[in-house]
Parts: C-alpha cells; sequence; structure tokens
C-alpha cells in the first residue's frame, strides 16, 4: 500500500510539473523594460499612429526612469532596455563596463513644446523665439554645456557641469498667472532636465528660462510625473510642457506643438555588456532578432 501512495504522489508531481511548465511557456518570451508614457514604451506596445508594430512577443515592463528600467536589466528582471539616444549614453557612462548601447535608431523623433491651445498667441511668441536661438546660435551654446556630463552609478551629475547655473523655480502665483510663464517637466531625463539640489537644469530649463526672460515673465517650473506632463498644460494655468517631448498625434489633442529645438532624437536598445546578439546588426535586424525570441 505504501508503494502504491508513493507511485501515485510520484504521478500527481510529474502532472504539477508539466502544468506548471506549461502555465509558463504561455507567458511573454522577453521583456523589455522603458520608462512610463516615452515614445519607447509606444514602440514596444505598438502605436498604430505612430506606425510601430510593437512586439506580442515581449511583455512591456514600465518605470517611472529609465535609470530604474536599467537596474531591473541588471538585476536580471528584464532582458533589454529601450531609450533615448541621448538619457543613454547617460545610462551607459553611470554603469560603464555593465551595459552598452547599441547605437543603430529604432526611431526618428523630434522634440518640441508642448503650448495651451488656448494661447496661440504665446505659440506664436514661442516659435519666434525659438527660431532666433538657432539663429544667434544660443540653442547650440546650450546643448554644448551638456556634453561633458559626468555621472556617478547613482545617475547623479558628478562633473562637467561646474559652469552650469541651476535655475530657481519662482514661486507660482495664481492671482497674477500673467506674470509667469508656468511650465510642466519630468526632471528625470538628463542631460535635457534634471535636478542639482533645489535647482533645475539641462537643456529644456535653459530653453525654457530663455523664453521666459525674452517674454519679460517669470519662470515657474513644476516637476511631475512624465505621464501627466502634457495632459496638465491648459490646468492649473500651466502654460508649456517641455520634457523631452516627441510630437505625436495623440500628443495633439492635449497641446498645440512649437516648432521643433531638436531632430536629433532616436530610440536604442541597451543591453549587458557582454550581450553579442546585436552587434553589427541593422534596424531591421534588430527588431527581428527580439521578435524572434
Amino acid at each position: 500500500m505504501k508503494k502504491f501512495f508513493m507511485t501515485m504522489f510520484a504521478l500527481i508531481l510529474a502532472l504539477s510539473c508539466v502544468l506548471m511548465a506549461t502555465a509558463c511557456s504561455s507567458g511573454k518570451s522577453i521583456k523589455i523594460g522603458v520608462q512610463s508614457g516615452t515614445t519607447a514604451e509606444f514602440f514596444v506596445k505598438g502605436n498604430q499612429e505612430m506606425l510601430y508594430d510593437g512586439f506580442s512577443n515581449a511583455e512591456c515592463m514600465s518605470y517611472d526612469s529609465s535609470g530604474l528600467a536599467v537596474s531591473a536589466m541588471l538585476n536580471g528582471q528584464v532582458n533589454y532596455v529601450i531609450v533615448d539616444n541621448e538619457p543613454a549614453k547617460m545610462l551607459v557612462a553611470q554603469n560603464a563596463g555593465a551595459i552598452k548601447m547599441i547605437d543603430v535608431p529604432l526611431t526618428t523623433e523630434e522634440y518640441a513644446l508642448g503650448v495651451d491651445k488656448n494661447q496661440a498667441g504665446l505659440l506664436e511668441s514661442i516659435n519666434t523665439i525659438l527660431a532666433q536661438m538657432e539663429e544667434n546660435g544660443k540653442m547650440d551654446e546650450i546643448f554644448e554645456k551638456y556634453n561633458s556630463l559626468v555621472y556617478d552609478d547613482d545617475g547623479n551629475v558628478i562633473g562637467g557641469d561646474e559652469n552650469i547655473v541651476g535655475i530657481e523655480s519662482a514661486a507660482k502665483n495664481n492671482d497674477n498667472p500673467q506674470g509667469q510663464l508656468v511650465v510642466a517637466t519630468n526632471a528625470e531625463f538628463a542631460p535635457f532636465e534634471y535636478k542639482k539640489g533645489n535647482l533645475y537644469v539641462g537643456i529644456d530649463m535653459e530653453i525654457a528660462q530663455y523664453i521666459a526672460q525674452q517674454l519679460e515673465l517669470e519662470l515657474v517650473i513644476e516637476n511631475m510625473e512624465f505621464d501627466s506632463v502634457v495632459t496638465a498644460v491648459g490646468k492649473n494655468n500651466i502654460d508649456v510642457a517641455i520634457a523631452g517631448l516627441s510630437v505625436t498625434a495623440s500628443r495633439k489633442s492635449s497641446v498645440n506643438f512649437s516648432s521643433s529645438y531638436y531632430k536629433g532624437a532616436y530610440q536604442v536598445l541597451l543591453v549587458k555588456a557582454d550581450n553579442t546578439e546585436f552587434d553589427g546588426k541593422t534596424k531591421e535586424q534588430i527588431i527581428q532578432t527580439i521578435k524572434n525570441k
């Protein structure tokens, strides 16, 4: 009788293992880390308006920042990370020897400011100022400042910004909103926007400051989750969104976009440093390699 029960137990255990294996195999084969609400998320999940097919075999793992997505990859929780090219350089620098960037553009994007739909005059003024910045070299000057940033393992800038002056946000004055330019951002996207102590720094922050100065307005910076940056415009006296925003049709439903101030944006793949499966491959080959997982 004991032998019978032992045999039955073995059969049940074997059947359980088979069922568990079947359940596991029914899930997504790989996991890709992204920052929540970004183009990378649309690229992985698929987005019809942006003509992204997505990856039906991949689980999109969304994080509050791309740095957290990289930490998840290093901890074995995701296989790859997809992120904008400029922040990708920062992430590689702060995780030197642990990750690498496959510098092949997976997308082509442009960054612009999202302006309150009810402020056509402000949009016109911003476009005029952006054009002047291109002509007088101010835009190149701002971008050049951030080319040599040095980061620690936690993503903090520890060098290269000695001559960069942080920007202090004015206190918001709801009683006199006409005297202020209120911008929404997500200060988790170096080199475009990040914090230096209690001050704001970054390419976007300097552009916002320059625009406010030209308009003779106080600059108010409201830091929030990236998902909320665009939809916050037009509410609570928020005039503009600037946060490395790619122009998309869905975002156009919330804001009017300015002319582009950065046309070199694209998404790239981050992998562990010892991963060679994407080396030397084209965009099409990279995408197909992931889809074949």
